[in-house]
């Protein structure tokens, strides 16, 4: 009886080792589009693109040419992209007149619980859900929040991850390209 349940036990834990693999390969899948080689270079271009708001209207980034824009990616699993939410989300009160736009991008893409997250800070500025996560690998975006500063002209000015974000020294790199 013993050997027997010497041999189950051995073949609950190969299966149970086995499963572990398999849920650590499918988080790998799952995650791939968020890992790659980083967010445009300072300087670069920032790649268009078109995504839906959680009010399901389409917003093209190239419509705000023109104006200043910080865009932020994050997702609802990230706390501390719900505490950039929020200082963004305080971006007008310390920039002032040249306040940017600004658009979260939703990298999750369940666009209710992007708007019940959005909803729960209070943000004042468009939701955008990254549904097939097309943008975050256009971005190359490889940590979250990951947050843009963007020039007139559509040039990365600036980029951030949450350990060196900052809103007072975004405010002060928004003052700066208002003319």
């Amino acid at each position: 009886m013993q050997r027997r349940d010497l041999y189950a036990r051995a073949r609950m834990k190969a299966l149970i080792e086995t499963l572990a693999l398999l849920a650590a390969m499918l988080a790998g899948v799952l995650a791939y589009p968020l890992v790659s080689h980083g967010a445009p270079a300072t300087g670069s271009d920032a790649p268009d693109f078109t995504l839906k708001e959680v009010g399901g209207r389409n917003l093209r980034l190239s419509e705000y040419r023109g104006d200043v824009v910080v865009v932020s990616f994050w997702a609802s699993w990230c706390g501390p992209c719900r505490a950039t939410l929020a200082e963004l989300n305080r971006l007008p009160a310390r920039a002032g007149d040249s306040a940017p736009v600004v658009l979260g991008v939703n990298v999750d893409g369940d666009a209710a619980r992007a708007s019940a997250i959005a909803k729960s800070i209070g943000l004042t500025f468009p939701t955008l859900v990254d549904a097939r996560q097309t943008v975050g690998r256009l971005y190359d975006v490889d940590r979250l929040p990951l947050t843009l500063l963007l020039d007139r002209d559509g040039v990365v000015r600036g980029s951030w991850s949450e350990k060196d974000f900052s809103g007072e020294v975004l405010a002060r790199q928004i003052e700066e390209l208002d003319p």
